[in-house]
C-alpha cells in the first residue's frame, strides 16, 4: 500500500510540473521516492516549510549593483541574463525530470567524524566558485579531494526560477523573440539576486549519464563567492 501511495503521489506532483513548471514542489527534505528521486517519498516532507530567504531591500540591490559595475563586464552581465531568460521551462515525462538550472561542479566531499552508531552522515563539501558547504544524508557518499580522484561525478545545482528575471506576469506567455534589449540594470540586478544564497540540489551522475538527486536532512543553501563562474547553464536529466 505505501508503495501505491508513493507512486500516487509521484504521479500527481509530475503531473503538476508537467501542466504548469512549477517547481515548488521540489523543495523538501526528507526521502526520496522510488517514483522520481527528485520527488519526496511522502506527502509529510512538506510539513516542514519550505526555506525562506530574505529578500534584498531596494537601496541594497542599488548599492550592490554599483559595486558590481566595477568589476563585471557589461557584456558578460549582458549574456548571462540572455542565456538565463531563453532557457526552456521544466518539463517531466515518464518519470524523468527535465531541470533547467545553474550547475556547479563539487570538487570535493569528506565525511565529518561522527558517533559510530550514527545513521546520518555529514559531509563538508566544495565546489567550484560555490563557499563550502555541510551536508547531512543517510546516503553514503563516496569521498574524493583533488588528491583522491574518481570516476563518480556530483553537482550542486540551483533550479533556476524565471520570476529571478523580474519579468512582468504576462511574460511566461511570451517568446524570447518578443522581449526587447535588455538594460544593463537588468543584467546586473539579475548578476546580484545570483549572489545570494539560494536553496541547492545535490545530484550524483549515474553511468547512464542521467543524474539523481542525494535527499538531504535539511535544505542545502548555496552561495556564489564569484559571480564570474556563472558559466554552467543547462537541463539536467533526473531519474
Amino acid at each position: 500500500y505505501g508503495e501505491k501511495q508513493e507512486k500516487a503521489l509521484g504521479r500527481l506532483l509530475q503531473e503538476i510540473v508537467a501542466r504548469s513548471g512549477d517547481i515548488t514542489g521540489l523543495d523538501w527534505v526528507g526521502k526520496s521516492s522510488v517514483f522520481n528521486s527528485c520527488l519526496p517519498a511522502s506527502i509529510t516532507a512538506y510539513r516542514v516549510p519550505p526555506c525562506k530567504l530574505p529578500v534584498l531591500p531596494e537601496d541594497e540591490m542599488q548599492s550592490l549593483v554599483t559595486s558590481l559595475r566595477k568589476t563585471v563586464a557589461v557584456d558578460f552581465a549582458s549574456n548571462i541574463y540572455t542565456q538565463l531568460r531563453n532557457v526552456s521551462a521544466p518539463r517531466f515525462a515518464a518519470q524523468r525530470l527535465h531541470l533547467p538550472c545553474i550547475a556547479f561542479n563539487v570538487t570535493e566531499v569528506r565525511r565529518v567524524r561522527s558517533p559510530a552508531l550514527e545513521t546520518h552522515f555529514t559531509y563538508r563539501v566544495k565546489a567550484d566558485v560555490l563557499h563550502d558547504l555541510s551536508i547531512s544524508t543517510n546516503e553514503t557518499l563516496v569521498q574524493f579531494w583533488p588528491a583522491r580522484p574518481i570516476e563518480q561525478t556530483y553537482v550542486l545545482v540551483r533550479p533556476w526560477d524565471r520570476s529571478l528575471l523580474e519579468l512582468p506576469e504576462f511574460a511566461e506567455f511570451m517568446q524570447p523573440s518578443d522581449f526587447g534589449d535588455i538594460t544593463e540594470s537588468e543584467a546586473f540586478r539579475l548578476l546580484v539576486r545570483l549572489r545570494q544564497p539560494f536553496s541547492a540540489f545535490l545530484l550524483a551522475q549515474q553511468r547512464s549519464g542521467e543524474y539523481k538527486r542525494i535527499a538531504s536532512d535539511h535544505d542545502i543553501i548555496g552561495q556564489v563567492n564569484d559571480v564570474r563562474g556563472l558559466m554552467d547553464i543547462r537541463t539536467i536529466e533526473i531519474l
